[in-house]
């Protein structure tokens, strides 16, 4: 592999990289959708979801900590034993919670699925792991390379086995299969360019001290995006409650999953410019504040124009586009895949602001917001879908998104005086 590639090379391959990441999921739910029945495809989007939930434990939101760690406060080697702390917490924190939620563990198809998507999701906190060495190393070709290969042929495996055998339990079990020997034969085998092999095996107390102290100094990015993704799920466990009780038709939680695609596309914004945000770091490092918020600034006009033409298209063709492309008739729900697009923005947004206040290194002072989100979440949701349906999930995540915006923009002004 070119061990000096072009700033081009960079850029396109994170771009193809985050580009697959963004859509693996809408592949997934494309094919479960159409060669599933309506029940199946339900309890695969619920199944997801808590997948997409509890993953932000593992990675404990340690990737932009990692990346703009450019001074080496903590060696990979810390990194890697932070990781492992955090996947064993994963896995040991998710029963607790399907019990807390009313979780179907009778079904040994629904406890084969979520055990296997979780795997999956492990994968994707390892894999994560490495692609934040070679952020840190200024070279997102890699990181892009592996998100796209590993994303494309997992797409591929399962809408072959699906074709074929029709069993959704062994395509994701050939998904995790070829997931665990990428990692081994791809991640691990680049990072090595990057970290000497001593890190690799033994480890001392002192490294479960050093990995313990960046959970500590990610422990407010983490309950940030615990409560984020509490508050993604929040419209889906209701949801998945009405239909329990029956109060709902079957079809509607994978209709929600299919609408609240456009946000993960509009988050997908962020992670195009994540190169941006290493280079926000290394300005406000050098004392070069000028250039720091000129970029800060093509950021956000970057957003609002991408934004503005992505809720206009929505609001013209998304819902006959997303009905062609998923074999289900959504045109029913133009108003609720316009809001949803539009939350999506702002949520964008409020990532921009977010990151910002982790390069001062004073992302804790969000809590106060993230806990203002979830409160509203909590109060707005229920009363929100069981008066409007699908609608009325749309609209509280929007306000809860609103509130994001306006607290991410205020912490930012109050950090820009003081700090």
């Amino acid at each position: 592999m070119n061990n000096t590639p072009s700033q081009k090379s960079i850029y396109i391959w994170n771009l193809l990289g985050n580009l697959a990441a963004a859509a693996v999921s809408v592949c997934f739910l494309i094919i479960v959708s159409r060669f599933q029945n309506s029940t199946i495809a339900d309890q695969y989007s619920l199944t997801i979801s808590i997948g997409n939930l509890w993953v932000i434990i593992g990675l404990f939101q340690v990737r932009n900590y990692q990346a703009t760690d450019i001074v080496n406060k903590f060696s990979f080697k810390n990194y890697y034993t932070a990781r492992i702390i955090s996947t064993i917490l994963m896995w040991i924190t998710l029963y607790p919670y399907l019990v807390y939620i009313h979780y179907d563990l009778s079904s040994s198809f629904v406890i084969g699925l979520t055990f296997l998507i979780l795997a999956y999701r492990t994968c994707d906190v390892w894999s994560d792991l490495y692609q934040g060495l070679f952020q840190q190393k200024s070279r997102l070709d890699i990181a892009g390379k592996s998100m796209f290969f590993r994303y494309l042929i997992s797409v591929v495996i399962l809408f072959v086995s699906l074709m074929i055998q029709k069993n959704l339990l062994v395509g994701f079990l050939l998904v995790l299969i070829f997931n665990i020997l990428f990692i081994v034969g791809f991640d691990i085998k680049f990072s090595k360019l990057f970290h000497s092999s001593d890190n690799k095996r033994t480890f001392s107390i002192n490294d479960l001290i050093q990995g313990l102290l960046i959970l500590k100094d990610c422990f407010s990015l983490f309950i940030y995006g615990f409560l984020i993704n509490l508050i993604f799920n929040e419209p889906r466990i209701i949801i998945s409650q009405q239909l329990l009780s029956q109060k709902m038709q079957s079809g509607v939680q994978r209709d929600f999953n299919i609408l609240f695609m456009p946000v993960f596309f509009m988050s997908l914004c962020i992670l195009v410019i994540r190169p941006l945000i290493t280079s926000l770091a290394e300005k406000r490092q050098a004392g070069e504040m000028v250039q720091f918020y000129s970029i800060i600034k093509r950021i956000f006009v970057f957003l609002i124009l991408v934004g503005f033409l992505t809720t206009l298209v929505s609001y013209l063709i998304g819902t006959p586009v997303l009905s062609l492309i998923f074999g289900v008739d959504l045109n029913r729900y133009r108003l609720e895949l316009t809001v949803l697009v539009f939350s999506g923005i702002l949520y964008s947004i409020a990532l921009v602001f977010e990151n910002i206040l982790t390069i001062y290194r004073k992302h804790n002072l969000l809590l106060v917001v993230y806990i203002v989100m979830y409160i509203a979440s909590i109060l707005l949701s229920k009363p929100f879908i069981i008066s409007q349906g699908i609608l009325g999930a749309c609209l509280s995540f929007m306000l809860v998104m609103v509130i994001y915006v306006i607290g991410g923009f205020s912490l930012f002004l109050y950090v820009k005086r003081r700090f």
